[in-house]
């Protein structure tokens, strides 16, 4: 006991003492803070290698794992053939910054255009590791990847055989020189890089600087667009498109936005896209038969194809084409939820012939009016070029536009007016007059509406788009013949009756009468609607490519 409080007592050597206890609580400090700086050192590497990784596998959602697996090997942060803890999830990202950053990822959610990469190993420790245990080390890392998908809308023109459609696309285009049928079909299969005929067309118009967009945002008619394409073409397409460049473009101008949309791509200098990409190639006879039809919006055209439509005395047709919404254009460049358009467009027949039966020798008119409303197509989903799928795929949903047809005579001053609806009266079907007076009398109407309200989607694979496939949309509203569901709907007023004739036998009769012309009257309707590439209740859409921006990094 007294040996107990001696050396208590004892103040002899506390420095020593004092030193020792507190060199042993440092050397525990300085241990924790080596490995902790160890760790984080650990982890940053880990983040660097999971980050790369994300970007590798998310060019590549169909061998996402692999890619990111390849990736931490060559980080050293696996051994070839492992990938414990690894975790690789494919999904959809949403950059919506009205989610929370937490939420825009959506794993296995379609269209995949984004990867998760999770990996996690034990952390190593160097003065720790004899009494304590080894932490989990984890980082994760997402990106993203945006699909362009370049694609058009309206590809009728592969029909133009001459005949009606030749004179709308003529009168269209405004050519004073006609082009014949050799000279279309020269230009049927000839493709161009848009960028190659943007450069080309700036040439044309005196642009030597500035952006893609900057050039939209000009007015071009249609001579300078055909002597553009003409420069990038050889023999008889360059020879076509020439004539074209010549005699056309003195029925206005058109704005060039309205024929393209270049989305990001826009913002690139003129001139700084070279070489041809299959990516961008468009239809140049596609383009010139959108361009007649958007070049001055409201533009009206009367036909005179009586003599070229067999069974009938007399058909004029008149054509009024509108200007499509803000927004659309009919060739676009973009990600998910780009849009492309066509034109409104009013088309007007008057049509007549001669009667029989109890009507023989009286001419039976019949005045048509059909509005259509624009068709779109929008890109639902979209994914990038593989090895396996060089092409890519997209999806794209497509409406067509709403169309009305009708029996009934349109006000003239109504007719081309789109801001307004079109005042549509009764027709009169019959007029007979002995010395002045209306001895027999025959109005009629009639209305059919074919409309698509959802959109049809259009699947493109990869070999599709290889092949340059064109996919249609239609209605579920299914009409074999338009004239002919309107006349099975016919409204008879007679206010004046004569010769004997009641309602019943008159409907029948007049039934009997225009039935044979039905078909002649769909094929006219048809074939002025296709040289505009349109079709009722019918939507076509090309996709020329999808190309994927460079992955980032979003989370």
């Amino acid at each position: 006991m007294r040996l107990l409080r001696r050396f208590w007592d004892d103040r002899g050597a506390n420095i020593a003492v004092l030193f020792a206890m507190g060199f042993s609580v440092s050397a525990m400090v300085a241990a924790i803070a080596v490995d902790g700086a160890a760790l984080y050192n650990e982890r940053r590497s880990m983040q660097n290698g999971v980050d790369l990784a994300a970007l590798s596998a998310a060019g590549n959602a169909t061998q996402a794992k692999a890619l990111a697996q390849e990736s931490l090997v060559d980080a050293g942060l696996l051994s070839v053939g492992s990938t414990t803890g690894l975790t690789v999830v494919t999904g959809n990202y949403d950059a919506n910054p009205a989610l929370a950053a937490k939420d825009r990822f959506k794993p296995n959610k379609t269209p995949i255009n984004a990867v998760s990469v999770y990996y996690e190993r034990p952390g190593q420790l160097y003065f720790a590791r004899g009494w304590a245990p080894q932490p989990k080390i984890s980082t994760v890392a997402i990106a993203s990847v945006t699909p362009q998908v370049s694609f058009s809308i309206g590809s009728r023109l592969a029909n133009l055989n001459g005949g009606i459609a030749n004179v709308v696309l003529n009168k269209l285009l405004g050519t004073k020189v006609g082009l014949t049928v050799m000279d279309y079909q020269s230009l049927l299969n000839v493709n161009v890089d848009a960028f190659r005929f943007l450069d080309a067309l700036a040439l044309k118009l005196g642009v030597t600087a500035g952006t893609y967009d900057d050039l939209l945002n000009m007015r071009a008619d249609h001579g300078v667009l055909a002597g553009a394409l003409a420069t990038l073409v050889t023999g008889a397409e360059r020879t076509a498109l020439n004539k074209l460049a010549g005699s056309a473009g003195n029925n206005g101008t058109l704005p060039l936005n309205k024929l393209f949309n270049l989305g990001a791509l826009g913002k690139l200098s003129i001139g700084s896209r070279t070489g041809e990409d299959l990516f961008t190639k468009i239809s140049a006879i596609e383009m010139l038969s959108a361009s007649a039809a958007l070049s001055n919006g409201n533009r009206q055209v009367d036909l005179a194809i009586g003599a070229s439509v067999p069974g009938l005395i007399g058909a004029d047709v008149e054509l009024a084409i509108g200007e499509p919404p803000q927004g659309g254009a009919w060739y676009a460049i973009g990600p998910n939820g780009t849009v492309v358009r066509t034109a409104q467009l009013r088309l007007r027949i008057e049509a007549s012939v001669l009667g029989s039966g109890a009507l023989l020798g009286i001419p039976v008119n019949l005045p048509l009016f059909l509005e259509m409303a624009h068709a779109e197509a929008i890109v639902g989903a979209a994914t990038c070029p593989t090895r396996s799928a060089p092409s890519g795929s997209a999806t794209i949903l497509a409406r067509p536009g709403v169309v009305r047809v009708m029996v009934g005579e349109v006000t003239p001053g109504s007719f081309g007016a789109f801001n307004t609806p079109p005042k549509v009266g009764i027709a009169t079907l019959v007029e007979v007059k002995v010395l002045f007076i209306t001895v027999l009398k025959v109005l009629a109407s009639a209305m059919v509406e074919i409309a698509q309200t959802t959109p049809v989607p259009l699947s493109f694979s990869s070999s599709d788009i290889a092949a340059n496939a064109i996919k249609t949309a239609r209605t579920s509203t299914v009409v074999s013949s338009l004239t002919g569901s309107l006349l099975d709907n016919l409204t008879l007023e007679v206010p004046i009756l004569g010769l004997g004739l009641n309602l019943t036998s008159l409907r029948v009769l007049l039934k009997a009468i225009l039935s044979p012309i039905a078909p002649v009257l769909d094929l006219t309707i048809a074939r002025v609607l296709e040289a505009l590439g349109l079709s009722i209740g019918e939507v076509d859409v090309r996709v020329y490519g999808v190309r994927c921006t460079s992955p980032v990094l979003v989370g």
